[in-house]
């Protein structure tokens, strides 16, 4: 078994939804689960998903069933939550600092990797973007294609 990979939301939803990434982060999912790869993300991860989910729903894009259907998928998906805020939440709140960010919701996903000396795997090319020069851990799907 490999280290950890922490996953941002992004990228389970673009396993789920009709995506341009969605062959590749498929891939990638069963390669890490077929490895035992521990996949990791912070308490945000399920947060983000229901979100989607329901914006895609009000939309009229998803039935009712199939939101939670979707939702089922995710909330029982191997990704661990991390859950030590206490060190999670100040490094994220730098860490958006550091980026420019003015929320800290990616840097929750910088925080996790980085605390835990991971890789971070992402379809949000913006986050990738305006971290890769300082954070060579952080990648986009589209690297694996």
């Amino acid at each position: 078994m490999s280290g950890p990979v922490c996953v941002d939301a992004s990228l389970f939803l673009s396993i789920v939804f009709d995506d341009p990434h969605q062959a590749t982060a498929s891939r990638l999912w069963e390669e890490w689960l077929s490895a035992g790869t521990q996949l990791v993300a912070p308490p945000l991860f399920y947060a983000e998903i229901t979100s989607v989910i329901r914006l895609s729903s009000h939309r009229g894009e998803l039935s009712p069933l199939a939101a939670h259907e979707i939702l089922t998928a995710g909330l029982s998906s191997p990704v661990e939550i991390w859950q030590d805020s206490r060190a999670l939440q100040p490094r994220a709140l730098d860490l958006a600092a550091r980026f420019g960010q003015p929320r800290a919701y990616d840097a929750q996903y910088l925080a996790v990797a980085e605390l835990l000396g991971c890789e971070l795997w992402t379809v949000d090319r913006r986050l990738v973007n305006s971290v890769s020069s300082h954070l060579s851990w952080v990648h986009h799907v589209g690297e694996a294609a």
